[in-house]
């Protein structure tokens, strides 16, 4: 099975190509540049580089949040074009889920991947190995190291929250562990390693976005 994965949930935009769950190709951008103008620059470049076309592939797959509004309605938006343009399967993962898979197959401690929210908030979730013991929320992170402190669990934290908060980690939970900095970045592999598992095990859905807090512009029209 070929999938073609993108996350455009944080600053990164990132895709990738996998063939029955190996890495085949992937490009990873993180600039402040709009992903409207990279993310199909980027799909079209790899599956050039890679002397493949959108219909060799066999599911389409990206990260469907919790991240950023924009990014997140581009990158579904992407995906779903391309799947239908095909008439292949689409399958949306949880960004927190993918980012954590760079770290939970590999160990037996818990993972807290933290995504930067604004306002000293992170979206959040907690996983050891497969499982998912605390499920995707946003929360101040005092808030979320409370919470990880009474559960008395080794943790390594992992996503591009980690610098901005580094010093409370540290001071609340002494024995966690910082990832590396290069892996706080999202990677499109990861989603697609998980878009098949989920599409194999018949618990794939199609994209949809999992913003966990209202846009400004739903909350001005509630307003009105």
């Amino acid at each position: 099975m070929k999938v073609l994965a993108i996350d455009t949930a944080t600053k990164a935009a990132t895709v990738a190509v996998t063939e029955n769950g190996a890495l085949v190709g992937e490009y990873t951008l993180n600039l402040d540049q709009p992903h409207s103008q990279k993310i199909m620059p980027l799909i079209e470049n790899l599956l050039k580089e890679l002397h493949l076309q959108v219909q060799d592939m066999d599911l389409f797959a990206c990260a469907q949040g919790p991240g950023s509004f924009t990014g997140l309605r581009i990158g579904i938006a992407a995906v779903q074009g391309l799947a239908r343009s095909v008439n292949k399967p689409s399958a949306g993962v949880s960004t927190l889920e993918a980012m954590a898979y760079s770290v939970s197959r590999l160990t037996n401690d818990c993972v807290c991947p933290v995504l930067d929210a604004r306002r000293s908030q992170v979206y959040y979730a907690l996983y050891k190995g497969s499982a998912e013991l605390i499920a995707p929320s946003l929360e101040s992170i005092d808030n979320v190291l409370a919470q990880l402190a009474c559960l008395g669990k080794r943790t390594i934290f992992i996503g591009d929250a980690v610098s901005l908060h580094q010093n409370k980690i540290q001071q609340s939970l002494p024995d966690s562990v910082l990832a590396p900095e290069i892996l706080n970045v999202n990677f499109a592999y990861n989603v697609a390693v998980l878009a098949q598992k989920k599409f194999e095990a018949k618990q794939a859905a199609k994209p949809t976005p999992e913003y966990l807090i209202k846009s400004y512009a739903e909350k001005m029209g509630e307003q009105k």
